[in-house]
């Protein structure tokens, strides 16, 4: 456990540990529990500012042992925010230890934040190992109203593609947060035509107002 006053790049729960290398997100999830909690597990998550590169390897190398089995970079942002450094902390934690995992969790919109950049590429060269992605809708309209996309209409289709492209190189799985505006049903059966694993995760929030 760690002091909630300062601010946590590197913070881990059982045999993960967790990067948490921005808050910045091209969405503005209505779950998100950045809008009620400033952390998770007794870290403190929300920065001032997104930490440095050698930053974020030196903590990285200060708390990272044989001990954890993977490695995830998720936090209060969207990891894909800062592809390149991604990449380069990847293929760093496959230096120290090579047969760990790496697990990175993403709202899919990789390609949109980096248009001219062959992102699924670029993970696959790096050692991304496990890819989650972040669902919460069967459709487009529902995405647009629980994610609040920056990118609009294009948002959901982009994830889908996202997520069909990478599916051939990681392994994937698509999450969703247990609220009632989400139709788990519709979500599986699109999981399932895609033939990706879904997951459910907990929501512990306030009550939510959707329009």
């Amino acid at each position: 456990m760690t002091d909630t006053n300062d601010e946590s790049i590197v913070y881990w729960r059982k045999t993960s540990l967790y990067l948490n290398i921005t808050n910045k997100c091209t969405n503005n999830c209505v779950f998100c529990v950045r809008n009620y909690k400033t952390g998770v597990f007794g870290f403190r998550l929300k920065l001032k500012k997104d930490p440095e590169e050698q930053a974020i390897i030196r903590e990285l190398r200060k708390y990272l042992t044989s001990a954890f089995e993977e490695v995830v970079f998720t936090g209060y942002g969207e990891p894909l925010e800062r592809l390149e450094v991604v990449c380069n902390i990847s293929r760093e934690i496959k230096r120290l230890f090579p047969d760990i995992t790496i697990r990175l969790d993403t709202n899919g919109l990789g390609e949109l934040i980096n248009p001219d950049i062959d992102v699924i590429t670029e993970l696959k060269l790096a050692g991304i190992d496990h890819i989650s992605i972040s669902l919460n809708a069967s459709n487009a309209e529902q995405y647009a109203k629980i994610c609040k996309p920056k990118f609009g209409k294009q948002s959901f289709e982009a994830l889908l593609k996202f997520a069909k492209i990478a599916n051939n190189f990681f392994k994937i799985n698509y999450t969703i947060v247990a609220i009632p505006q989400i139709d788990i049903q519709a979500c599986q059966k699109l999981a399932d035509e895609q033939k990706i694993s879904l997951k459910i995760r907990h929501y512990s929030g306030p009550e939510l107002v959707i329009e």
